[in-house]
């Protein structure tokens, strides 16, 4: 039973929903707001006392406080479902407004908390989806595009070489005068090597090669997905029976997987040779000597423990490139935004993955 209770208080009407205020209810609801005397000047409204409330007849009656409103009537209401009042208008009047000013920030945190929980849902989604694919792949190998993985092995092996050989030159440079040069004054200086060739083969060879790519190619990967994805070439793929996951994916995944480990090998061997290239010069060891010295003070599984990490970080930055541009949702600047979380989250995971590396090898004294 649909009821309106009034209250008069000299120049305010108090009105008490009463009974259930549906959508069944529309023409009797329409026949209690019409009884509505026009002489009050203010309105209160409580919408708490209602037994129940839908959005149908919540609509209605909000529309006709707001039409009193609009004849100078002053109008509050109690009791409303706030998402009723954020779906009738974008930004609810002050005087409608029930929430505390302390609950926004707490309400802020548990919107972004579900966010990022939705994303992270998302992601582990589609690593999950992109395994299958690559266990149905080995099942079935000719369903592998292999000219679109050798052109991605180009694009990421290949032309990456000048700029993974610069990097690796230059930071074994730096460690080596800055490291020479206080290890000279202690009288140290053949120590320099095994700093050079430890911190170069276990860190920071694979390390900046994957920040490296990571900015080169992981932004690649969601830039050509998300552009694909804005002119509907991937719905034309799954229009015509195509996985986009076999097509545009496990190439890319499968072409960083090959690259970035032998792009490691190059930028250790590159970065020792410049090293012993300067240690001459700056620390009185020949050429021959130095690599003697390596050869003496390194043992493999220091090289070892550099190579074994480029897989699995290939894997995170092929990932987060081709799942941020599935993320596209049609606009440019979705695009420029989504491309840029591949590059910040691609090189985040990849640092957060060589800490865990490092703390399992200590564990295991690796």
């Amino acid at each position: 039973m649909t009821q309106l209770k009034q209250q008069r208080n000299g120049d305010t009407l108090h009105l008490h929903l009463q009974g259930h205020w549906e959508l069944e209810q529309l023409p009797q609801i329409r026949a209690l707001l019409g009884t509505l005397p026009a002489d009050p000047t203010s309105f209160i409204l409580n919408a708490k006392t209602a037994e129940r409330l839908d959005v149908s007849a919540a609509w209605l009656l909000y529309d006709h406080l707001q039409a009193l409103q609009q004849q100078g009537k002053q109008i509050t209401i109690e009791g409303l479902p706030r998402e009723y009042l954020i779906w009738f208008e974008k930004e609810p009047a002050p005087e409608l407004q029930t929430g505390s000013s302390w609950l926004s920030p707490v309400t802020e945190l548990g919107r972004k908390s579900v966010a990022n929980f939705k994303q992270a849902y998302s992601a582990i989604t589609f690593f999950g989806q992109s395994l299958t694919s690559l266990t149905g792949l080995l099942i079935a190998p000719g369903n592998l595009r292999f000219g679109a993985m050798l052109h991605h092995i180009f694009a990421t092996g290949i032309s990456a070489i000048p700029i993974i050989s610069l990097v690796a030159c230059l930071i074994s440079i730096v460690i080596t005068y800055q490291g020479g040069g206080q290890l000279k004054e202690l009288g140290a200086t053949i120590y320099t090597v095994d700093m050079v060739a430890i911190s170069v083969l276990r860190e920071l060879g694979v390390l900046l090669t994957a920040i490296v790519v990571a900015g080169r190619s992981g932004s690649a990967f969601a830039a050509e997905i998300g552009l694909m994805k804005t002119n509907q070439e991937v719905d034309a793929l799954r229009v015509m029976g195509s996985n986009p996951l076999l097509v545009l994916v496990l190439p890319r995944m499968l072409a960083l997987l090959i690259a970035l480990p032998l792009l490691t090998l190059i930028a250790d061997m590159l970065a020792l040779l410049a090293a012993a290239s300067i240690a001459p010069f700056l620390l009185d060891i020949s050429f021959s000597q130095f690599f003697v010295r390596v050869q003496y003070g390194v043992g493999l599984s220091t090289f070892l423990a550099g190579l074994i990490k480029a897989p699995f970080f290939a894997m995170v930055i092929a990932w987060i490139g081709c799942w941020q541009g599935m993320q596209v949702t049609g606009s440019s600047e979705s695009l420029g935004e989504h491309t840029t979380r591949a590059v910040v989250q691609s090189i985040l995971l990849v640092l957060l993955l060589d800490a865990l590396f490092s703390i399992l090898f200590y564990q295991f004294g690796f």
